[in-house]
């Protein structure tokens, strides 16, 4: 059975623009079916799972059909995003065209060169924001600012758990009287060891 192709338009808001769209889809090359056609209103810049009329398109198309859009950014918000919905469309045996890019399969095997430029780009931005991160937590560091999970206990509190302890306790019985973890008890015991709490 032939493909069927389905359009998607995003950020529609005024009246001629999904009929631009239209017009430019026409001139790519498409028949248009404005029964497969779905339109979203919302922003431009709204996730994929965030394009209501996107998922239900998505939902109607049954393996073997093309999903054609004009842009990438029709695919998703970032550069994640787009792979996201490119691998939704390639785990339901359904092609993607986006024609800014040409009549390219996106969602092929072996990926076309797109692609895997996508998947470079999501690589490079993962690496900066572990990078900013990192220099993030050492710069509280330096300026002295404590770092990490905040103590579950006061410290009024865990002087009582090492009272507690000291008095007889076991790590169970105090860690319930706490309402804490026995891991949390026993950090506390082991820093009173190691010197003042």
């Amino acid at each position: 059975m032939p493909s069927r192709p389905f359009f998607y338009i995003d950020g529609v808001s005024q009246a001629d623009f999904a009929e631009r769209q239209l017009i430019q889809i026409d001139k790519s090359g498409y028949t248009v079916a404005l029964n497969r056609v779905a339109l979203d209103s919302g922003s431009q810049h709204a996730a994929a799972t965030e394009r209501p009329a996107l998922a239900r398109l998505l939902r109607r198309m049954t393996r073997g059909d093309l999903l054609v859009v004009l842009r990438v950014s029709s695919l998703g918000c970032g550069a994640r995003d787009v792979l996201n919905t490119l691998m939704q469309c390639r785990n339901g045996g359904l092609g993607v065209h986006c024609i800014e890019l040409g009549r390219t399969d996106l969602a092929r095997r072996p990926e076309p060169q797109a692609v895997v430029m996508l998947r470079a780009i999501v690589r490079m931005e993962s690496a900066a924001r572990s990078e900013r991160s990192k220099a993030g937590l050492h710069a509280a560091q330096q300026n002295g600012q404590r770092t990490g999970r905040p103590a579950s206990l006061s410290n009024g509190d865990q002087e009582r758990v090492i009272h507690a302890l000291e008095n007889g306790g076991s790590v169970t019985e105090v860690s319930r009287r706490f309402s804490t973890s026995r891991q949390t008890i026993m950090r506390i015991r082991s820093a009173a060891a190691a010197g003042p709490v």
